[in-house]
């Protein structure tokens, strides 16, 4: 099995062809066409290649399998509303779609084939997420499953607080940016970690608070659902101080509030970094076949 598998991102889009090897040939990256003819047009040239048997896509939304349409909201608008499975069937191949938090949970059963229980938590201008239970992806029943991003953690104070704005690398760079010197104000996460592990506290606070809420909401995850591996995506995964910082902080709440934390989730960065949306869309393409 040959399949064209895209990445359509707000600001790029990746494209590969991926078979049993997982290896990522004729790879591709433009920046985001304006208008979908020409999205499609740069598709063409690559599903016309030699030996494509499926199409594969990871794009930002809730998919709706029954039509093929893309809901929500996103940098693209023009994605949603119209049907995939009408605008790619003049191909006669398989079509798949899937939430891009999802493609990047799926990505996780390339590199550990025999993982069964895992979440993992895209942490970026919000956090997204994915769960996958007994080795397959859980979509709810509203394509809602794994949004983890919604979860409440401040009680009812209002206004209203979820995870996305209190944990993602987008709260971040707000916190380091209401900063009144101007130095702060074109920084971005990478940036601020880099910055804090040389000292500045401005960004040592930000992160640190940014860390605490990233923690309530994993040791959420970890009782709710008991994985084996809760795995970080994101940009700002790729830090290894970051993630060692937030390991750091949740071996420290538990030698704290030992009786309250018996265990802490095992948190490891996601392998396949840039390229975990290609890879999912392929580990999705797999699965859904077998589930037909």
């Amino acid at each position: 099995m040959v399949v064209a598998c895209f990445d359509i991102g707000g600001t790029g889009v990746k494209s590969a062809l991926i078979s049993d090897d997982l290896q990522l040939r004729s790879y591709q990256e433009i920046a985001t066409p304006d208008q979908l003819e020409m999205l499609l047009a740069h598709m063409d040239a690559v599903i016309c290649q030699e030996g494509v048997t499926a199409i594969s896509l990871s794009v930002p939304g809730a998919i709706n399998y029954c039509d093929g349409t893309i809901g929500g909201l996103s940098a693209i608008p023009y994605i949603h509303g119209v049907s995939w499975y009408d605008l790619l069937e003049t191909y006669h191949l398989p079509i798949y779609l899937e939430n891009d938090a999802n493609c990047v949970g799926l990505s996780a059963l390339a590199e550990r084939p025999t993982l069964k229980n895992c979440a993992c938590v895209v942490v970026g201008t919000g956090i997204g997420g994915a769960l996958i239970l007994n080795g397959r992806l859980v979509r709810g029943a509203r394509s809602y499953g794994g949004e983890f991003g919604y979860m409440m953690l401040k009680g009812m104070d209002f206004p209203l607080k979820n995870w996305s704005q209190l944990a993602s690398t987008g709260s971040l760079v707000r916190r380091v940016q209401a900063h009144p010197k101007e130095c702060y104000h074109s920084l971005d996460g990478k940036a601020i970690v880099a910055l804090a592990e040389q000292g500045d506290l401005v960004c040592q606070t930000a992160l640190g608070e940014m860390v605490d809420a990233l923690c309530q909401g994993l040791l959420n995850l970890h009782y709710v659902i008991d994985p084996e591996l809760i795995y970080i995506g994101g940009s700002i995964s790729q830090s290894k101080a970051f993630i060692k910082r937030l390991v750091d902080r949740l071996q420290e709440l538990q030698q704290l509030f030992p009786e309250d934390f018996p265990q802490i989730p095992h948190i490891k960065a996601c392998h396949h970094t840039k390229h975990a949306n290609l890879i999912g869309t392929y580990i999705n393409t797999c699965q859904e076949k077998e589930h037909v």
